[in-house]
C-alpha cells in the first residue's frame, strides 16, 4: 500500500521505520504526547501545521514508500 498526502500518522507509524521518517522531516525526536495528538492527522494536515511545502511533502512520501 502507497502512502499518500491522505494517510494518517497513525497508518505511518505501524509501518517498520515510519516513525524514523516522521522524525528525520520533522527536524526533531517527536514526543509521545505530540505524536498521539497527531494519530488521527492525514500528511497533508500535518504538512500545513508544520510548513512543509509541496516538494518537502513529496519526499516525504518518496521516503515512507521507499521502507521495505
Amino acid at each position: 500500500m502507497a502512502f499518500t498526502v491522505n494517510s494518517t500518522v497513525s497508518d505511518i507509524v505501524k509501518k517498520p521505520g515510519g516513525k524514523v521518517i516522521i522524525d528525520k522531516y520533522y527536524g526533531s525526536v517527536v514526543d509521545q504526547s505530540t505524536l498521539s495528538m497527531a494519530m488521527g492527522m492525514t500528511v497533508e494536515m500535518v504538512a500545513g501545521y508544520v510548513g512543509w511545502n509541496k516538494e518537502q511533502v513529496d519526499k516525504f512520501l518518496a521516503d515512507i514508500n521507499a521502507l521495505p
